[in-house]
C-alpha cells in the first residue's frame, strides 16, 4: 500500500489531459493503478513512485527500486484484442527510446525484442504489461541513477549517468509522458503499420545470429531476420524455415 502521498501534479510540460500522481513510497506502481481504477477514465492517469518495495518485471521476477530511478505507471484503453493490446509494448518502447534520445542526443540507442532499451549495449529499462478489465496497465521502469549490480550476462544493466547524462525523475517522466502520447495516438491511427518502422529504425542485432527459449523450454537457433506484422520476431532457421516467434526469452551473440 502506498506510505506517503503527495498532491497530484498537473502541468504543462504533461501531454493535453495527463494527470501525473507522485508517491514516495508504494508497494508496485502498477498495483497502484489497479487501486485507482474506478476513480479515474482509462486514458491519462500515471502514477510515480520515488521507491517501491515490491516492484516486479516479466514472469513476476523482482525489480530493484532504489530511490532515484523511473518508476512509472499508466493505464490505457485496451485495443479490439488483446494480441493488438500486447503492441503497446513496443509502442512503449518507441517512445522511451525517444525520450532519451531528445534529453541525450549522444547516446547510441538501440530496441532489443521485443521491448527492451539498450544504451551503449546495456539494458537501461524494463516494460510490462498487465491486463486490467477493459484496461491496460503500462508499467515502465527506467534505470535513471542507479543500476543492479552488474552480471556477466550479455546486456549488463546501466544507468543514464553512468552513460552521461544526469535527470530527475521529475525531468524525465514528462518528457518521456509526451512521447508516448505521441506514440499511441499514432498506434491508435495506424496501427503496427505506422510503429514497426519506427521499432525497427532501432532494431539490435537484425540479421544476427540468436538463441530463442520458448516457454517450454524449446531453445531455437536461427538469425533474426525481420519483425512481422504482429510483432512476432520472425527466426530463420539453418534448415531455412522461417519461424514466427510470439513470446520467449532471446539471447543475441555479443556485438560490438
Amino acid at each position: 500500500m502506498v506510505q506517503q502521498t503527495s498532491s497530484l501534479i498537473s502541468g504543462e510540460a504533461l501531454p493535453h489531459g495527463w494527470r501525473l500522481v507522485v508517491l514516495s513510497e508504494v508497494d508496485s506502481t502498477n498495483d497502484e493503478l489497479r487501486r485507482r481504477a474506478s476513480e479515474e477514465p482509462f486514458d491519462g492517469l500515471a502514477v510515480v513512485a520515488e521507491r517501491q518495495t515490491a516492484g516486479r518485471g516479466r514472469r513476476g521476477r523482482a525489480w530493484a527500486s532504489p530511490r532515484g530511478n523511473l518508476y512509472l505507471s499508466l493505464r490505457l484503453r485496451q485495443a479490439d484484442s488483446l494480441a493488438e493490446t500486447a503492441l503497446l509494448s513496443f509502442v512503449s518502447a518507441v517512445a522511451l527510446a525517444d525520450a532519451i534520445a531528445e534529453l541525450a542526443p549522444q547516446v547510441p540507442l538501440a530496441l532489443k525484442w521485443p521491448n527492451d532499451v539498450l544504451v551503449a549495449g546495456c539494458k537501461v529499462s524494463g516494460i510490462l504489461l498487465e491486463s486490467d478489465g477493459p484496461a491496460i496497465i503500462v508499467g515502465i521502469g527506467v534505470n535513471l541513477t542507479e543500476a543492479p549490480e552488474a552480471t556477466q550476462a550479455l546486456y549488463p544493466p546501466t544507468s543514464l549517468r553512468q552513460q552521461g547524462l544526469t535527470v530527475t525523475v521529475a525531468g524525465f517522466a514528462p518528457v518521456f509522458l509526451r512521447h508516448l502520447s505521441e506514440r499511441v495516438a499514432l498506434w491508435r491511427r495506424g496501427g503496427m503499420a505506422a510503429i514497426r518502422p519506427l521499432w525497427l529504425a532501432r532494431a539490435h542485432g537484425i540479421g544476427g545470429r540468436l538463441i530463442a527459449r520458448l516457454q517450454d523450454g524449446q531453445e531455437l537457433v536461427g538469425f533474426f531476420e525481420d519483425l512481422s506484422p504482429d510483432g512476432a520476431l520472425l527466426l530463420r532457421l539453418p534448415t531455412g524455415e522461417l519461424r514466427s516467434i510470439l513470446a520467449a526469452d532471446v539471447f543475441f551473440e555479443h556485438q560490438p
